[in-house]
């Protein structure tokens, strides 16, 4: 009797809370700048399962950027970080704490998935960009055409949330585009703040 008691638990948990199948929506992540030398020291993003990626690459300058594994993100919510501009001399020091609306991203990124007729999504990532101020958080698939067939199914954006990288080398949604507070000094008790 108590060892039924154990193995039904267990095969609830197969079934349900342990399934393979996944709310991730990416493994890759990328930061970059598409305005010149900037530092990110501390950046991340918040999913609505409660897990937690870092975009905090250090030393960027170019779009897509730096490039790294982040874990399994799924559907984003929040985004909290510290960045400068320049290398050297910071400019500028910049902070945000900032929701984003997760069920528009998961359309989003849901739109973007279903887009391409032959391309997969092994290659999907976000892609966070600081320029100045402003900070944006993308999603791709990374289909190059040079190398992909990127062609688009019909009809498969009818909202116009797809649009081309700031590249212009691939597709991409926007699932945040905001402003950070802007500082001459750094912020208490941020990474600068020595």
């Amino acid at each position: 009797m108590n060892s039924k008691l154990f193995i039904i638990p267990m095969i609830c948990c197969l079934f349900t809370g342990c399934s393979i199948t996944s709310a991730s929506n990416a493994s890759i992540g990328n930061a970059g700048s598409t305005t010149g030398p900037h530092i990110i020291k501390r950046m991340t993003v918040s999913d609505t399962n409660g897990g937690r990626s870092s975009f905090a690459y250090g030393a960027v300058s170019s779009y897509p950027g730096a490039s790294a594994d982040i874990g399994r993100i799924g559907k984003p919510k929040k985004i909290e970080g510290y960045w400068s501009k320049g290398w050297d001399d910071y400019e500028k020091y910049y902070h945000i704490t900032a929701s984003i609306d997760s069920k528009l991203a998961e359309k989003k990124i849901s739109t973007l998935r279903d887009y391409y007729k032959n391309h997969g999504d092994y290659l999907a990532a976000m892609v966070l960009t600081v320029d100045g101020p402003r900070v944006r958080l993308l999603y791709t698939m990374n289909c190059f055409s040079k190398l992909d067939d990127c062609t688009p199914r019909k009809n498969a954006d009818p909202n116009g949330w797809i649009v081309r990288s700031p590249d212009d080398t691939t597709e991409v949604v926007v699932l945040f585009d905001g402003i950070g507070e802007a500082s001459d000094t750094p912020f208490p008790g941020s990474p600068y703040d020595k």
